[in-house]
């Protein structure tokens, strides 16, 4: 074999290594994207699954206890009538509700909640609280100080644009 017959072979085995590695090159690419959607789908589930266990955890803390529904349903419809006892129960209570608007307008602008229907429902929910004489009278006394600024910020300005109509 002379010199030139190994230059060749060597170039030939160059080339061969060269589409391995463009291969190798590709199948990491294509797994790197497989995981990146893998991971993407589960930010979308635990963003769900964490957004219904702050639901379930308000329910139970509402829905659970009679006195806390009372002071929870009387709150919403008339704060002021509210001993202060119980003012200070319900100011936890409707800020843990807000709170959870809070998370859920978080979770939609990271792009993590893909629910936009339940997001919309979430938000008319949301709203339709925040118009409760009770909730209205409560924010009046506190505002600026009890929600996160993104959920006040829309509500505030929902509630005028509903003004406007």
């Amino acid at each position: 074999m002379d010199l030139q017959t190994l230059a060749a072979l060597g170039e030939f085995i160059g080339g061969i290594g060269g589409i391995i590695a463009a291969i190798a090159v590709v199948a990491s690419l294509i797994f790197v994207g497989i995981q990146i959607k893998a991971s993407v789908r589960q930010a979308s589930v635990d963003s769900y699954s964490t957004i219904t266990s702050l639901w379930t955890n308000f329910t139970n803390a509402v829905a659970a206890n009679d006195e806390t529904w009372r002071i929870f349903h009387s709150g919403i419809h008339d704060y002021d009538s509210l001993p202060d006892v119980d003012r200070a129960r319900f100011n936890f209570l409707i800020g843990m509700y807000f709170g959870i608007q809070d998370t859920v307008m978080v979770h939609e602008d990271l792009g993590v909640w893909k629910n936009t229907e339940t997001y919309e429902r979430i938000l008319e929910e949301s709203y339709r609280m925040f118009t409760m004489p009770g909730v209205q009278s409560w924010w009046r006394q506190n505002k600026g100080r009890v929600f996160a600024p993104r959920v006040e910020a829309y509500l505030v300005k929902r509630v005028e644009s509903e003004k406007k109509v």
